[in-house]
């Protein structure tokens, strides 16, 4: 006789339950018995199977020939595979749940790290950058400025040290250490270097009132303003020292003041004194002209403040602005309001050029445009 096998894995069997797989074969005996019943029509199914039983009721109900169908299409009917698709969403929502949580711990946590690195890291920027600034309070400095620039960005103490500055490193040249002696006293007006005063180093002395001088040098880059007057909380002073006035370059004076200059190395004139071609003055009163219209022909005059009854100034203000755009603001005295000195009684603005097309703007008290004595060949194009 041979010897059974389990019908789930074909292991031997020990009182009809698999030695391997533990499965309790009965069963099938069971199911053979129940099928067999059904298909010997029986009326009464086994009672040791209530399930089965009610299985095989159900079965009784319909059409005998067809047991078989009955059987099968009830079986596959379960509701495993709902629960577990419930089952995996589930845990996938879950799951989902844990990876958000966990994404906002790690979050938090970076952020109070880079929080709490902030000052070392803004250290070690500005260590890099090399601008000294600090997180709170930022000072900077340059060679002649300090600022002391707070959280909001703006300067709480903006202080101008100039001990350093030098209004001369961009000359292309040094002028020469040996010249002659040359000594001359100066009031308000436009001076070219060259023409109307050697090139040379220079010292400059107060010798009556208030006011400041200006350089203009494009070729060498120099734009250097110094006041003078007895007022030092204003920073004014009565001298200065190593005014260096090179050649093309123009001096301006302001109204109000009368200086001497004096140096020890002047060089050559580069241009001579030629007489002016224009010798009649013109006058203005208060208004707006245009030169070359007829009224103001292109020249170098000196321009003076009218003394008149009716003039309740003294002093008139004339704006050139010229066809380039630049512009020309001068302060003009009149003889009551000039600063007065034995060794320069000349008032007025002396020595200023007006090619045609340039705007002349006169306010207050009237002027007169009197031909200047000193005359040059003047390159308009300068003004153009």
């Amino acid at each position: 006789m041979l010897k059974k096998k389990c019908s789930l894995c074909g292991g031997d069997l020990v009182n009809n339950r698999c030695t391997f797989c533990g499965l309790d074969n009965s069963i099938y005996d069971r199911e053979r018995s129940i099928r067999r019943s059904i298909s010997s029509q029986s009326e009464s199914p086994p009672d040791r199977d209530l399930d089965y039983q009610r299985q095989a009721s159900r079965g009784n109900q319909r059409t005998a020939p067809r047991p078989e169908p009955k059987t099968t299409s009830q079986k596959p009917k379960t509701v495993y595979p709902k629960r577990k698709t419930t089952y995996s969403s589930a845990a996938r929502t879950v799951a989902s749940g844990r990876r958000r949580r966990g994404l906002a711990v790690w979050i938090i946590i970076i952020a109070v790290i880079l929080i709490a690195a902030l000052p070392a890291l803004t250290d070690i920027v500005s260590n890099i950058l090399g601008n000294g600034f600090s997180t709170v309070t930022d000072t900077f400095t340059s060679d002649s400025v300090s600022y002391n620039m707070d959280d909001t960005g703006y300067d709480d103490d903006y202080i101008w040290d100039d001990s350093d500055y030098d209004p001369y490193s961009f000359a292309t040249r040094e002028i020469p250490s040996s010249g002659d002696a040359y000594e001359t006293v100066l009031g308000n007006g436009i001076y070219r270097v060259g023409v109307h005063i050697p090139e040379g180093v220079y010292r400059a002395e107060l010798v009556e009132g208030t006011g400041g001088i200006g350089i203009d040098d494009e070729e060498n880059s120099i734009y250097h303003y110094v006041t003078f007057g007895t007022e030092s909380e204003y920073d004014q002073v009565t001298e200065e020292e190593d005014i260096r006035l090179y050649n093309g370059a123009d001096l301006s004076i302001d109204s109000g003041v009368i200086l001497r200059f004096t140096t020890e190395n002047a060089q050559p004139l580069t241009q001579e004194i030629k007489e002016n071609p224009l010798s009649e003055p013109v006058s203005l009163e208060a208004g707006t002209y245009t030169s070359g219209d007829g009224i103001i022909p292109e020249g170098i005059y000196d321009i003076t403040a009218l003394d008149t009854l009716e003039d309740d100034y003294g002093y008139s203000s004339v704006t050139l602005t010229y066809p380039n755009g630049s512009s020309e603001y001068l302060w003009v005295d009149s003889t009551d309001y000039a600063p007065v000195s034995d060794e320069y009684t000349d008032t007025g603005a002396k020595n200023i050029v007006i090619p045609d097309g340039t705007e002349v703007s006169v306010e207050y008290g009237s002027i007169t445009l009197t031909p200047s004595e000193v005359y040059y060949d003047v390159d308009y194009t300068e003004y153009t």
